[in-house]
């Protein structure tokens, strides 16, 4: 105190000083601003989504009065290509940090298409289809909306997928390719397939043939006009490869998975205008496909980085669906970063008795790991976290959310999947903790895991992209989904409709 004479510091200042610390200690105490955790939103300031005794999702004890949980696309999509017209033309959203509205990612789509189509004719069948092999993300989204714009339906593989076997196996189930894009290189194709058209993005290879021309997207071609008729949810619009097997992808899948995807993000972290959603799933995927429409039908900037790309990000995402090996790296140097404050340990206790009460610690200004996410620049906005393939464990996602003050959700995925096949999320056994419209409630864990794996109510969901089984809620699409977990790594508990 005689310190604080020394500095000229009086009684009043003395006692505003005490006041403020002790405020301080009461606010980490206390915590009386934390935040429901978002799933549950018991916080009846919030519409709170709970289950009418048919699993439909209502909002209830809302001013709101009785909405749906979210607007499922498809009651006005019946296309693929229909989420794209129905988006916000008001959106300034950034493809692979390009600048676009949704007319204008049209427009450059149909003019990517275009510039390909002025070298041969594209669309020969109503199974003509094209391949895309580039690594180019950018490139690659458009000659996939083109396509799909226009009416031609669209194979996508990995860097690591050979051409010539791909190609085998796509005619196998129906399609007839009409053009090939690349980087650089290609590969012997199959003898038949010589005369088809070749483009490549960064340079036409050595062995040159007179059907191998260089990608322009800025060349000046006659657009092609926008198909209005292969939107029905029946129509094949795409193809799945995984390992040896082809799946085929309709106008449904992509609709029910766009829905599918909105229906797990909590209400009050739906996706906005100014969004970046980040993801390392690939267009080579059924739900990599997804993500880009769900993106763009909700007016947020999409971005697509490799399956090995380092964290932090850069675009910082709002939204945030990566693997358990990427969430696990971002979880080990957020620890690394914070274990070196003094304080460290006296705000991750407090921060694990908020989370063990259900609440997610909100991202308070001046705590450990608010500092932590400057650190690492994810400290705009994140609103939303997604571990895509399941691989990782619960105390890491705990981890995870004391650390980022987000959602994280533990998902599983199948190659006949269009969205997550289920979500898993902490405190979803309470009664009403709804992820939006399931087709089943499962009891299910991982039939090697350890005593920390979970073991309760999962919300099962996701349209099944195996053909002639349905809508995403049809009886025949549950069984679909049972023989999956069946055959997979996961022992069935009990279902329930």
């Amino acid at each position: 105190m005689d310190k604080l004479n020394n500095l000229g510091i009086d009684n009043n200042t003395k006692a505003l000083l005490a006041a403020i610390i002790a405020l301080q200690l009461l606010h980490l105490f206390k915590r009386t601003d934390s935040v429901v955790h978002p799933i549950i939103l018991s916080n009846q300031s919030e519409a709170s989504p709970v289950r009418n005794q048919n699993q439909s999702a209502i909002y209830r004890n809302s001013s709101l009065g009785n909405l749906p949980l979210v607007e499922r696309p498809a009651a006005k999509a019946r296309g693929a290509a229909d989420l794209l017209e129905l988006s916000d033309n008001n959106a300034r959203m950034l493809i692979q940090s390009q600048p676009y509205t949704p007319s204008t990612l049209i427009d450059q789509a149909v003019k990517a298409i275009s510039s390909i189509s002025k070298h041969t004719t594209l669309l020969k069948s109503k199974t003509s289809t094209i391949l895309i092999a580039t690594q180019d993300v950018h490139i690659a989204v458009l000659i996939e909306l083109g396509a799909l714009l226009i009416g031609m339906q669209t194979a996508h593989i990995n860097a690591n997928d050979n051409i010539a076997a791909a190609l085998t196996k796509f005619e196998e189930h129906g399609a007839q390719i009409t053009a090939i894009v690349a980087d650089d290189k290609l590969g012997i194709l199959p003898r038949h397939l010589n005369d088809v058209l070749c483009v490549f993005t960064k340079s036409i290879p050595p062995n040159v043939g007179l059907n191998y021309v260089k990608f322009e997207v800025d060349a000046l071609v006659e657009p092609l006009s926008i198909d209005k008729n292969n939107r029905e949810p029946s129509n094949t619009i795409s193809y799945v490869l995984s390992d040896d097997t082809v799946y085929k992808m309709d106008n449904k899948n992509i609709t029910a998975g766009v829905y599918s995807i909105l229906s797990t993000i909590p209400l009050a972290k739906k996706p906005a205008h100014n969004d970046t959603i980040v993801t390392d799933e690939p267009l080579s995927t059924a739900l990599g496909r997804t993500l880009l429409y769900t993106s763009i039908f909700s007016g947020c900037s999409y971005f697509c980085i490799p399956q090995d790309a380092a964290l932090p990000l850069s675009p910082v995402p709002q939204y945030l669906f990566v693997s358990g090996k990427h969430l696990a790296l971002l979880a080990h140097d957020l620890s690394s970063i914070a274990i070196n404050k003094w304080w460290y340990k006296f705000s991750r206790r407090q921060a694990l008795a908020a989370d063990a009460a259900g609440q997610i610690p909100p991202p308070s200004n001046w705590g450990v790991f608010r500092r932590v996410r400057d650190t690492i620049g994810l400290n705009n906005g994140l609103k939303y976290v997604v571990s895509t393939d399941g691989e990782i464990n619960d105390s890491t996602v705990t981890d995870l959310r004391i650390s980022l003050s987000v959602p994280i959700v533990k998902a599983f995925k199948d190659p006949r999947s269009s969205s997550f096949v289920f979500s898993r999320i902490a405190y979803d056994t309470l009664k009403n903790g709804g992820l939006g419209p399931p087709t089943y409630a499962i009891e299910v864990r991982l039939a090697d895991g350890g005593l920390d794996e979970f073991s309760g109510r999962l919300q099962f969901r996701g349209p099944c992209v195996l053909e002639g089984h349905g809508d995403q809620f049809s009886d025949s699409t549950n069984q679909s989904f049972m023989k999956i977990l069946e055959s997979g790594s996961f022992e069935l508990i009990k279902t329930q409709k």
